[in-house]
């Protein structure tokens, strides 16, 4: 490992094997396009399996300079005093517990946080924000999930001017989107940096912490056809690297 480089934990999803002689094992895993992005901005990807102990998640946290929230799978609405609604998807509770205790110590220790796609909900749940559970026609009339393929670039976003997320990314750009559930009344202490056309929440960023950014799209898959989206995981290794001084 090189020393000089900031190193970036990242967190992971999990799922059951439902077949074959290892049926009802339990794995963890990521993306690889989380770890290449992170390599490519000159960052030291570390996976950041998910545990229970707060102590050991404290003790994760230390050994990082910043701290990724990957994408997945839905948040349970209890964490946000609702129902379940019938178009939930599969919840992971132990997941949950595990990134809310990191983005809330990273914050508490000023470690920097880049939070995509489900990421980005769970910043928002950790400050006591809500999300939709479910986007409805009503809510969007842009399609924002599934689609595909991964790098296909399918709606603007309008980014606000004077957002620290406009000062790496520019006022518009086309992203891709793979998402039913998105922020809803958002948390104290954060601001709304970017919304779709239909008015979706795009994009989060806190009001005081040096560098703590929300994203709804996943910028890990544009890389090669949007080579500019580099500059928003150079800006957070950056702010990373800079947390360590």
């Amino acid at each position: 490992m090189d020393v000089g480089k900031a190193v970036i934990g990242i967190t992971t999803n999990q799922f059951t094997t439902e077949n074959g002689i290892m049926a009802g094992a339990k794995r963890q895993f990521v993306s690889d396009a989380y770890v290449q992005a992170v390599s490519a901005a000159g960052g030291v990807p570390l996976l950041l399996p998910i545990i229970t102990s707060q102590a050991a998640i404290e003790q994760q946290l230390a050994v990082v300079d910043g701290l990724l929230l990957s994408g997945g799978g839905d948040a349970q609405p209890q964490l946000f005093n609702e129902e379940p609604a019938w178009e939930l998807g599969r919840v992971i509770p132990e997941r949950d517990s595990h990134e809310l205790a990191l983005v809330r110590r990273a914050l508490a220790v000023s470690k920097p946080i880049l939070a995509i796609c489900r990421g980005c909900q769970m910043l928002n749940i950790a400050l006591g924000g809500t999300i939709h559970q479910h986007l409805s026609a009503a809510e969007a009339f842009i399609q924002h999930d599934q689609q595909s393929p991964g790098d296909y670039a399918g709606h603007t976003i309008t980014i606000e001017m004077g957002s620290k997320l406009a000062s790496i990314l520019g006022t518009s750009v086309l992203t891709n989107s793979f998402h039913h559930q998105a922020v809803k009344a958002v948390a104290p202490g954060l601001a709304v940096s970017a919304r779709a056309k239909d008015g979706i929440v795009e994009a989060i960023e806190h009001r005081t912490a040096a560098f703590a950014v929300g994203v709804q799209w996943h910028p890990e898959l544009l890389l090669a056809k949007q080579p500019g989206m580099i500059e928003l995981f150079t800006a957070f290794v950056n702010a990373a690297y800079q947390s360590r001084r």
